[in-house]
């Protein structure tokens, strides 16, 4: 089976999902939610420059949903005063988020030995670990959020945790929107983990991942409007110093996009997040391709797994509900017995 037709169905991005009436209840397909169905945002006073003043959602003038993935501001927009938020506004080779991040995203989870998800099953981890603005998601939230972490967690998710500096976001992304691929490889060759780089050329994903390489965090405005996430991260001392959002900013690079952690508006570095160790900060990007603790321990407990549980994981995900009995050692038993 072709793996990129198979994630893409994963996702629920073909354009024939799109055309249907919309609801109350967030979808993968990427359907325009209609009328005024965005209560009013919960209290933000402790956020950053760009969330003063934040507009609502406008759902006019929705990009083409026959495309084949689907831009993020089909679940809605949120521009505030952060750059490059709107597509008049992408510089340097940056470009829209799209859902193709997710095939680049559910091709790391498959690298793992992880089951594929869809953009709702990673935007309620988000509200489910405080990396939201609100404490529940309205109208399209899930879709969109899920979209945004999708994207961070594939833009840096694959780099090992024995190589991983900041600089090297900055480095590959510039490489990446100046499309230099083979130098992009290369670094992913060195720096990603072992048998990556082969993975994604035997795959033909080379070309997604340097596609979502490309994608500007701020577009769209989801990473203020949806994505202020408040929950807390220390320094050395154990002083919380910093939030969810601050470590976000990782992947904004300044206008020149050759320093990462950076505030793009007023082209200086997200300072609290400068103090975060660089290994929390790496476990908390790859928390977000594993849907673990953010503050955990990244991808080691997928990297760790035996092959047999991975196995029992498919298996215990593909079979029918049904089929399973009431508690987990029953339902091993079963699956045993299946053999």
């Amino acid at each position: 089976m072709n793996i990129l037709a198979f994630l893409l169905g994963i996702v629920g991005i073909a354009a024939a999902g799109t055309s249907g009436g919309a609801s109350n209840t967030a979808t993968s397909t990427g359907a325009v939610p209609q009328g005024d169905q965005t209560p009013a945002m919960d209290d933000m006073s402790g956020m950053d420059h760009d969330d003063h003043d934040m507009p609502m959602p406008d759902m006019l003038d929705m990009p083409d949903m026959s495309a084949e993935f689907a831009d993020i501001t089909s679940f809605g927009e949120f521009h505030g005063t952060s750059s490059h938020t709107m597509e008049h506004s992408l510089h340097g080779g940056r470009t829209a988020i799209t859902t193709e991040a997710m095939v680049s995203y559910n091709a790391l989870r498959e690298f793992l030995g992880l089951n594929p998800v869809d953009l709702e099953t990673v935007g309620r981890w988000a509200f489910d670990n405080d990396l939201t603005n609100n404490d529940q998601p309205y109208g399209e939230d899930l879709s969109g959020v899920g979209l945004y972490y999708g994207l961070q967690g594939a833009k840096a998710g694959w780099i090992s945790d024995e190589e991983f500096d900041p600089q090297l976001i900055a480095d590959i992304q510039k490489l990446a929107r100046e499309d230099e691929t083979q130098q992009v490889m290369d670094l992913v060759e060195t720096y990603g983990h072992d048998g990556y780089a082969t993975f994604l050329q035997d795959q033909g994903l080379v070309e997604t991942f340097m596609n979502t390489l490309k994608m500007e965090p701020h577009y769209g405005g989801w990473m203020h409007g949806r994505t202020h996430g408040d929950l807390a991260f220390a320094d050395e001392t154990g002083t919380n110093v910093a939030t969810a959002h601050d470590l976000n900013h990782l992947t904004v690079l300044s206008h020149d996009q050759s320093q990462p952690f950076m505030n793009d508006t007023f082209d200086w570095p997200q300072w609290p997040a400068l103090e975060v160790p660089a290994g929390d900060v790496l476990d908390y990007f790859q928390s977000m391709v594993t849907l673990g603790d953010p503050r955990g321990e990244g991808i080691e407990f997928a990297s760790s797994q035996s092959e047999t549980e991975i196995i029992m994981q498919v298996l215990v995900s593909e079979l029918p509900e049904s089929t399973l009995a009431v508690n987990e050692d029953e339902a091993e038993e079963d699956l045993v017995m299946m053999f």
